[in-house]
């Protein structure tokens, strides 16, 4: 489509703009009009992300409104060609040209990681009859990204305790596992990956017949679906916190099949493998990873982006082998009206009732046909095609699930030809103790000297609430008691960089960070209280989870005791 842009004069002198026949600004008074659509769509405490800059009025007004110094994005597919260019320079304003909306998650994710769903979108007038298309799929990603961070905000609010106790309980399998940087590229074959879509079921014949010419990756519980068919894996990936994965495996007896595993994983999961396992490491908990760094000398390769297993599984793939790489069972939709493949506990048909609960919705399908999908699976969807845009694997990939949905960036194959095309004329062989290096770790040391930081942490705790109680009382701003809180403050940060507890002040930090922020034009004694409010929150909240994580590490070492004693 051809563009013509004309800068014009307005009525009272000031520049405005037409873009083929719309005007983008008004022909009157461009900056009024600027003025009125700000003071009616700014947002405290959201990233507001403006669709077209054209003269940069909209961009000037909203700099001299925001309150906090939020996030401006400004996306214009006009940047592209450098038909227009960005006047403006202020802290926290970025700005994009149409090109990364297809990634848009990526930037605002880490633009703006704090706001998590808080986002105002503002269209510059006349720009979505310009470029229809660029912003209903700007809007379309919002909205995703809306949905998938308030997805995991819930996830980790609601998994916090699991994650946490998983953590403390995993500590004992450090000396028996290693990291997955043992199996880095040791392999030159090609990988399968299966997930437990319906379309699964019909690729099990094939994967009999090649078994011996791929590694096989199960994701998760699609581990059931396969060994009902006789199929036992080369490598399960389990990442899942919650009692139900762990309903998955406490029946299984895997005598082969190596188990690959993060450290927030249910702990239980692990006493279904005889083999040696492999520790990973992920994005969303910084300091454990820093803990096991500098307390134990223990360094867990983190993958790529995506935070489901299988995303997991799908870059394991990537990272022990130099070969192809194949999906089956990815479906991300109910195809044939199902839910999961045969054999798995989840399985179920769908009907009008489950697409309501679900909030399905129908979405291009691998064969270019509707399937229902859900918020969920399209979240996951979109995962798989930004995690091949951050870094282009350096093996080839294929989606060879054949049903399920359309996941741009994949090349789709059917299983057959994949099989026929890289696993004919191979035979592998399994990696077994890559090395033998043994960590030699005194968990029940490391976990004492945990114990003797968490006594600390809770008498500054109870220090600080006495002060935040004494403040209370007071209709003045008490320097000597904020002094006192301030020095205690620093002390608790140091401590919970040494006691392994992210799971619990991660849900922690969202809830201090949604309920407390500041008013406009707030005075400095109401200031004054909402930051004794917020702390009186934190201290008790964090009480909560210190004494939470005691419990754990005590019942850890009860069990080894009773165990050493058998």
């Amino acid at each position: 489509m051809s563009i013509s842009v004309e800068f014009l004069q307005a009525k009272n002198g000031d520049e405005t703009l037409k873009i083929n026949e719309y005007f983008i600004h008004s022909k009157y008074n461009p900056i009024k009009e600027a003025e009125q659509l700000v003071d009616s769509q700014y947002t405290p405490h959201h990233t507001h992300i403006i669709f077209g800059y054209g003269c940069g009025y909209i961009v000037e007004e909203l700099l001299k409104r925001r309150a906090f110094q939020e996030n401006i994005i400004v996306v214009d597919p006009l940047f592209n060609n450098q038909t227009l260019e960005l006047k403006h320079q202020a802290s926290n304003l970025f700005a994009f040209n149409s090109k990364v909306i297809p990634i848009f998650e990526l930037y605002i994710n880490e633009i703006a990681a704090n706001t998590r769903v808080s986002f105002k979108t503002i269209c510059t007038p006349n720009y979505d009859k310009v470029f229809p298309n660029e912003y209903k799929e700007l809007l379309r990603k919002i909205v995703d990204l809306q949905y998938k961070n308030r997805t995991n905000d819930y996830t980790l609010i609601r998994y916090a305790k699991e994650w946490q106790r998983n953590f403390i309980e995993n500590l004992r399998n450090l000396n028996e596992d290693g990291t997955i940087e043992e199996l880095h590229k040791q392999y030159n074959c090609p990988v399968v990956v299966a997930a437990g879509g319906p379309s699964l079921t019909k690729q099990i014949s094939l994967l009999k017949k090649y078994r011996n010419n791929m590694i096989l990756i199960s994701a998760g519980s699609t581990t059931n679906s396969l060994l009902s068919n006789d199929i036992e894996p080369d490598y399960v990936v389990t990442i899942d916190g919650g009692e139900p994965n762990y309903n998955h495996f406490k029946q299984l007896d895997l005598k082969n099949a190596e188990i690959i595993y993060s450290m927030q994983n249910h702990y239980k999961v692990r006493e279904s493998f005889s083999q040696r396992g492999y520790l990973i490491g992920t994005h969303s908990f910084n300091k454990l990873s820093n803990y096991l760094e500098k307390e134990l000398n223990l360094k867990l390769p983190t993958l790529e982006y995506g935070g489901s297993v299988a995303h997991a599984a799908f870059n394991i793939a990537h990272y022990i082998s130099s070969g192809p790489i194949a999906l089956i069972g990815q479906d991300l939709a109910y195809t044939d009206n199902l839910t999961h493949a045969a054999n798995n506990k989840n399985a179920r048909k769908i009907d009008e009732a489950f697409i309501k609960e679900q909030e399905a919705f129908q979405v291009e399908g691998y064969y270019g046909e509707l399937v229902w999908t859900n918020p969920v699976f399209q979240s996951m969807k979109l995962d798989f095609e930004a995690l091949t845009m951050v870094r282009k694997p350096d093996a080839p990939y294929f989606n060879c699930t054949e049903g399920g949905i359309k996941i741009n960036g994949f090349e789709q194959l059917t299983f057959e030809s994949f099989l026929k095309k890289f696993a004919s004329d191979i035979e592998i062989s399994i990696v077994t103790k890559v090395n033998d290096i043994d960590l030699h770790l005194d968990i029940h040391d490391k976990l004492k000297r945990i114990l003797i930081n968490v006594n600390e942490l809770k008498e500054l705790l109870i220090k600080g609430l006495t002060i935040v109680k004494k403040i209370e009382s007071l209709n003045q701003i008490d320097q000597k008691a904020l002094k006192q809180l301030d020095n205690i403050e620093k002390k608790v940060n140091k401590l919970l960089d040494k006691i392994p507890m992210e799971p619990m002040t991660n849900s922690i930090t969202i809830d201090i960070l949604n309920h407390y922020l500041p008013a406009e034009n707030e005075t400095t004694i109401e200031t004054y209280k909402r930051l004794n409010r917020q702390t009186k929150a934190l201290y008790t909240q964090l009480q909560d989870a210190i004494n939470y994580t005691e419990q754990c590490i005590k019942n850890v070492l009860e069990n080894s005791e009773v165990e050493n004693n058998e």
